[in-house]
């Protein structure tokens, strides 16, 4: 009686992969054989393909992994060894690590001012963002891994994540979450009112109206800088007294002193 040598083969589901997916090896061959195979160098292995000739092993790995077929034989119902062939077929899978990113530049600012946003992660990654929960929005990272976003805001604003990919093949991504807050702080502001016309020896009034607790500076006759503080309503009031020429009050600047911290002040 003449036996068959057997026969037995390697196949893989995929040979490039995102870290975290699976992959399936498959060995086909002889009904019933005997086969030997390693894994990524490892110790010798042993299986026995199904009586349809087949035998899956399913795994998610996270580096490159190699799978070796080394031999199939034939064992009668002894185990004795009939027939048997040494094999060398070697394939690998290919583990894309997946990108990540994180982002930064929560922070208080002045209205109209430029705020930092900052995003570090994969080189070459696109991120993908909303502001303020709005459309998705893609920055892409250079190759050091960073994009940098400086936004001149008037409002509160949130940059939030959405995701990460990188073009590849396969391209790899996945969900990310986090954000960064904006508190953007209203300018102090005030206006200056008086009387405009009075005798020569008459005293007036010059009220300040505007942020509470601000401290205003102005000059008179375009002097030096004098100062004034509004109170909780906001309101600050100058008796001139006796005027005997033209006088001019002008508004300078106005700092905010309600210890919010940035300290904001515009020029008047």
């Amino acid at each position: 009686m003449v036996n068959l040598v057997p026969n037995a083969s390697l196949s893989l589901s995929d040979t490039d992969i995102c870290s975290g997916d699976n992959v399936t090896a498959t060995f086909t061959g002889t009904p019933n054989a005997t086969f030997d195979y390693i894994i990524d160098g490892g110790s010798i292995q042993t299986a026995i393909l199904s009586a349809s000739g087949t035998f899956t092993i399913t795994e998610t790995p996270t580096t490159d992994r190699t799978y070796t077929l080394t031999g199939v034989r034939v064992l009668d119902g002894s185990g004795t060894v009939i027939c048997s062939q040494p094999l060398s077929q070697m394939i690998t899978v290919i583990v894309n690590p997946i990108p990540t990113v994180t982002i930064s530049g929560t922070t208080t600012i002045c209205s109209g001012e430029t705020a930092t946003i900052t995003f570090t992660g994969t080189a070459n990654a696109t991120v993908t963002y909303t502001i303020n929960s709005g459309s998705n929005q893609t920055i892409v990272l250079d190759g050091t891994g960073v994009a940098v976003l400086t936004p001149t805001l008037t409002a509160d604003t949130t940059y939030a994540l959405v995701n990460v990919s990188l073009a590849g093949t396969p391209p790899c991504s996945q969900i990310i979450v986090g954000s960064a807050v904006v508190d953007v702080l209203p300018m102090p502001t005030v206006t200056i009112l008086g009387t405009t016309s009075i005798c020569s020896g008459d005293s007036t009034t010059i009220s300040f109206n505007g942020t509470p607790n601000a401290t205003v500076t102005y000059t008179i006759n375009g002097g030096s800088n004098q100062t004034i503080t509004t109170n909780s309503t906001g309101n600050a009031v100058i008796v001139t007294g006796p005027l005997t020429s033209d006088t001019t009050y002008s508004l300078v600047s106005i700092i905010d002193n309600s210890g919010t911290m940035p300290v904001c002040t515009q020029t008047l």
